[in-house]
């Protein structure tokens, strides 16, 4: 049921970014250029988890196959994820070790929100640098009506880069909290 709902949250993730990113084709290549960060680094994310699902599955799976105790401990393990290995073997000798979390998602979470804004910012100066130039272009009221009408415009563009920003957040937020949750099931269980 994880990988479905990681499934889904990564196309959405995908599909606001992509949404996004249509907005900025050959208007703001600036903005273009952090939504395409913003889908890279949501990419890596995505990654670090599909390898650690693909982890916590192999670990659930050895479990579900033991039918009585095994003398083999070795060869048990071996059908076990190698980034997990160790840790179950431990657990197993009675230590008190926690399986492997990821590294870079729960930063990565964080960084998307922040290259959003950073998009949105810089969409702001962009535009206040219009907007003045504007004004000084020109003393005529429709002359700075349309003067601004551009920079204004450019703003809402910049929000976009927010958008793209939360949006695949949200979305790896969710990958990472159902991928977690499946990793304490086996960890208990283990």
């Amino acid at each position: 049921m994880t990988r479905v709902f990681s499934l889904l949250a990564l196309c959405a993730g995908a599909a606001v970014i992509g949404w996004t990113a249509t907005t900025f084709i050959h208007q703001n290549t600036l903005a273009l250029g952090v939504t395409i960060t913003i889908a890279v680094v949501f990419l890596v994310g995505c990654f670090e988890m599909w390898r650690y699902q693909y982890a916590t599955q192999s670990l659930s799976c050895a479990l579900d196959d033991i039918k009585e105790p095994t003398s083999d401990l070795e060869s048990w393990l071996s059908k076990i994820d190698a980034s997990v290995r160790d840790s179950a073997r431990l657990r197993i000798k009675g230590e008190h070790v926690g399986l492997p979390v990821p590294v870079l998602t729960p930063y990565l979470i964080g960084l998307l929100v922040m290259l959003g804004l950073l998009g949105t910012f810089i969409g702001m100066v962009d535009m206040l640098q219009g907007a003045v130039t504007a004004l000084k272009g020109s003393s005529e009221l429709e002359a700075v009506r349309a003067g601004l009408a551009a920079p204004i415009g450019g703003l809402g563009l910049a929000f976009g880069t927010s958008v793209a920003g939360v949006a695949s957040s949200a979305s790896l937020g969710l990958i990472s909290t159902l991928s977690r949750r499946d990793r304490l099931t086996a960890s208990r269980y283990l």
